[in-house]
């Protein structure tokens, strides 16, 4: 099985309801789902929609045409035009078929012109009933179904909107064969502890699938598999639930998208219980989290902690990085323990402010004015978020240094089933050492890895400021003191390269030699694994180097790698080919070949796929391939 579903509405209508109901009566049946969570910046109204994927195995990825188009408002058919092709079922309400392009205040323009010339063009009306028709003609099934009569069959007390999601859901799993008792059990735990709510939800379950059956829509009945345990997961969470387990004790941030999940998930667990190990008996933890006025005072409230030994970090996005830039320089010229965890969005300025990006790589390489060391990671899928989120701690720590952890917004918001967490993946080792003495120098140049002893506020004398210091923190010019203590600084990054495992600065995945080497970071990992199969399938072998840190830099690996490589494509999502710069900038190498995409949606297998074989095949002459697919 490998079912795609795009299932879409107003923001705010229940769309996330609507696709966690889909997700977890699958889960309920033993298959594993994987999505992404596409929204508007307004805050109610317009188009939002999650593209869903549902297979046997674990998916990685999430593939154009889809098999069913879920819509629950007239703008999700105009909307989803083209994401249509042969078989593609498409589910709606029947009244929407009189509705105009011209009244669809909450479509934009520019998407509104774009529907617009697509259908005058293909000679069909401006209404919902002619894009039908348009899908119709690409092989869609039109469905529609009458909503109102439907719930009101089931008996739901109040507006039979409100039940409008659970009806689409609950049709999209019937045509898909899924037995109704994993449909009415996802139901129990979306909505837990709300008993009369779940009882007019099942009412609507039991009328849409009786409806299904009654129209001859319901599907082959679907074999169930046998249920695992697994953790269904978005980024965000993922992140959160990482810091909590490398023992984080204070979250600072100021409210912003996508990076504002992570902190809220983290308020709900601010009290939590944990085994410890040595006496292996239960004891009570808690973390505090706090939302600052800014992001300022968040990147040095976070800072002030970090320097009474608690493990602190921020988290944040663009605007809001922008904002912490020099107090991360502060973090690097004082050797602060600091996690800032940077969610990536489409910019500049306000920019996308809830669509994907991968455009912010150089600017954490380099934001702060001056030089100074800091560790830069990225995580590219959900699992990858939890461990990375942990190491990124004991780095902080380890080197005492600023560590960017770079999550881009559709890692964030994708959905997951992580099948374990492994709580000895990660060790958290406790790497702090003060010697509270008279002679204790917090920037003592007496060492071989770049690393003094750190001082503890309240324990242990010395100095800090913003300028530049002596070994005491006092303030110095001294140009032969001034050397010395970049030198130190900076002999962190060889410590570092060093000492952290060749696996968590990059990967080569594949075959040593292939006719096709991809490059990539962030979340096309997962669509570039499975084009990986694609092409395999056809006869063409490739592999991929999955950077994971890019500072400090693995140079000699990629180096390696790159120079026995036939043919390079890097994959991003941004303009300029950011982490192609990277690697030219470190080894020298250019890479020739990109598919960038830029537009604010998630990458998808089938679209890179067939920029990859254009490229290969010689089809395409351009340099750079620039993928445009989302709603």
């Amino acid at each position: 099985m490998d079912l795609n579903v795009a299932i879409g509405g107003p923001q705010g209508g229940g769309i996330d309801t609507s696709s966690n109901m889909i997700n977890r009566a699958f889960a309920e049946a033993g298959y594993n789902v994987f999505g992404v969570r596409e929204y508007h910046s307004n805050i109610k109204g317009r188009h939002s929609y999650n593209h869903l994927r549902v297979k046997e195995d674990r998916p990685r990825s999430l593939k154009y045409p889809v098999d069913i188009i879920v819509a629950l408002d007239a703008d999700t058919i105009f909307e989803h035009l083209e994401d249509v092709g042969p078989g593609t079922k498409i589910i709606y309400d029947r009244s929407f078929e009189s509705s105009d392009l011209a009244q669809a205040r909450m479509i934009m323009r520019d998407t509104a012109r774009r529907i617009k010339e697509t259908l005058d063009a293909a000679k069909f009306p401006n209404t919902v009933k002619g894009a039908v028709d348009y899908m119709k003609s690409r092989g869609g099934i039109p469905m529609p179904i009458p909503f109102n009569d439907v719930v009101a069959s089931a008996n739901a007390e109040g507006p039979a909107a409100r039940y409008f999601n659970t009806l689409g859901s609950a049709v999209t799993l019937s045509i898909s064969g899924l037995d109704q008792k994993f449909t009415v059990e996802a139901i129990k735990q979306v909505f837990s502890n709300k008993e009369k709510v779940v009882a007019e939800n099942v009412r609507v379950v039991e009328a849409a699938y009786r409806y299904a059956n009654e129209n001859g829509l319901a599907g082959k009945p679907l074999k169930t598999l046998q249920k695992k345990q697994r953790f269904l997961i978005t980024g965000n969470d993922g992140s959160a639930i990482g810091k909590l387990m490398g023992g984080l004790r204070l979250q600072t941030y100021y409210p912003i998208t996508p990076a504002s999940d992570e902190s809220t998930i983290l308020e709900e667990h601010e009290e939590y219980s944990f085994i410890e190990a040595e006496k292996n008996r239960l004891k009570r933890g808690g973390v505090v989290v706090v939302q600052t006025e800014d992001e300022i005072s968040a990147v040095t409230m976070a800072q002030g902690a970090a320097l009474t030994g608690a493990r602190t970090s921020t988290a944040t996005s663009g605007p809001g990085f922008s904002l912490m830039a020099e107090g991360i320089g502060f973090a690097g010229m004082d050797e602060v323990p600091l996690v800032v965890t940077l969610y990536q969005r489409g910019g500049p300025s306000t920019g996308l402010p809830t669509r994907n990006g991968q455009s912010d790589l150089l600017f954490a390489l380099n934001t702060g004015h001056g030089e100074f060391p800091r560790i830069v990671i990225s995580s590219g899928d959900v699992e990858e978020c939890i461990y990375d989120a942990m190491k990124a701690l004991n780095y902080a720590q380890r080197y005492q240094l600023p560590v960017i952890h770079l999550i881009d917004k559709n890692l964030a918001n994708s959905t997951d089933m992580v099948p374990d967490i492994d709580l000895k993946r990660v060790q958290v080792p406790q790497t702090l050492k003060t010697v509270p003495s008279p002679d204790f120098h917090r920037y003592s140049l007496k060492t071989e890895t770049g690393i003094s002893e750190m001082g503890i506020l309240g324990k242990d004398i010395f100095w800090m400021t913003g300028d530049e210091h002596d070994e005491l923190g006092h303030v110095t010019e001294d140009t032969e003191m001034r050397d010395s203590q970049m030198r130190k600084r900076f002999m962190k990054l060889e410590t570092a390269l060093r000492e952290i495992p060749a696996n968590d600065q990059a990967v080569l995945y594949g075959p040593d030699k292939a006719d096709i080497t991809f490059v990539t970071w962030g979340s096309q990992k997962g669509p570039i694994l499975d084009v990986m199969e694609d092409l395999k399938q056809e006869g063409i072998s490739a592999n991929l180097l999955y950077l994971k840190m890019f500072m400090p830099f693995p140079s000699e690996f990629v180096k390696k790698v790159l120079e026995k490589a036939k043919l390079v494509i890097d994959v991003e999502s941004n303009m300029l080919a950011q982490a192609a710069m990277v690697i030219k900038l470190n080894t020298g190498i250019s890479i020739e070949k990109s598919i960038l995409k830029y537009n604010g949606r998630h990458m998808t297998e089938d679209e890179i796929l067939k920029a990859a074989k254009d490229i290969y095949s010689g089809k395409s002459k351009n340099e750079i391939e620039v993928l445009q697919n989302g709603a």
